[in-house]
């Protein structure tokens, strides 16, 4: 065999080594990143081509650390949470009267479960925990002075996007109008739901989807008026952090 056979084979290897799990939950962060910005547009802010930021998505091949840190740079976003999901810029400790810096943003979780699965009864609304947030990453993601809590999830119909007993960061809505589509967390009667939701201005009512397709979508119409209400939405996956 010659060099360049062996070299291949090696690169090979290379790619095997990554799990399967690793590379999915890294295209569901990078396209969560990316949003609605067109792909070429976000790859030449990354310094890349299409084709290679578009293997990324499709979770063909994991980039090396050199393009993370340029995609991370390109998103504004921390270069540990996109590589492998854990958030350096969070800290769950005891619920207590600790003072926190300027620096540092409280958000407190609630003793209430959002079911990605069949519905769950909400228990209680009283704090378990908090959480420490860099004040300086809320800015980055534009989410300082927003209303903030943590959730945990329950079930299986959000997967792979969202596993049991995830935690998600929540941005607490007033009004409707500001979560008209994405993961969003709503009651319907005593049971709280995260589902990924889109509204219909024709009909006035929202289209409601898991994206573990075992699950069948529904429509949430007028009919439900004063039994369904949106919560919050999602806009982060935080991983399980150790309690302090």
């Amino acid at each position: 065999m010659g060099y360049k056979e062996k070299d291949a084979e090696n690169k090979k290897d290379k790619k095997r080594i990554i799990p399967s799990e690793r590379i999915i939950r890294f295209k569901e962060r990078l396209a969560d990143v990316i949003g609605d910005e067109a792909v070429l547009s976000f790859a030449k802010k990354s310094g890349m081509s299409e084709g290679v930021m578009r293997s990324y998505i499709r979770g063909d091949t994991f980039p090396s650390l050199d393009r993370l840190e340029a995609i991370a740079n390109a998103a504004k976003v921390d270069l540990n949470w996109l590589a492998t999901g854990k958030d350096l810029s969070t800290q769950i400790v005891e619920v207590s009267n600790k003072s926190l810096s300027e620096d540092s943003v409280e958000v407190v979780q609630y003793d209430f479960k959002a079911s990605a699965g069949a519905g769950c009864l909400v228990v209680s609304e009283n704090p378990v925990a908090k959480f420490e947030f860099s004040r300086e990453w809320l800015i980055k993601q534009g989410l300082n002075g927003k209303h903030l809590t943590v959730v945990e999830v329950y079930g299986d119909s959000m997967e792979p996007t969202l596993l049991d007993e995830d935690l998600m960061l929540v941005e607490v809505v007033e009004d409707p109008k500001q979560a008209r589509d994405g993961v969003c967390v709503f009651r319907i009667d005593d049971e709280v739901l995260v589902k990924r939701v889109q509204y219909d201005f024709a009909s006035g009512g929202y289209h409601v989807t898991s994206d573990n397709t075992a699950y069948k979508p529904f429509f949430i119409g007028k009919e439900f008026e004063g039994r369904f209400q949106i919560l919050g939405r999602m806009v982060r996956v935080l991983q399980r952090a150790r309690k302090a």
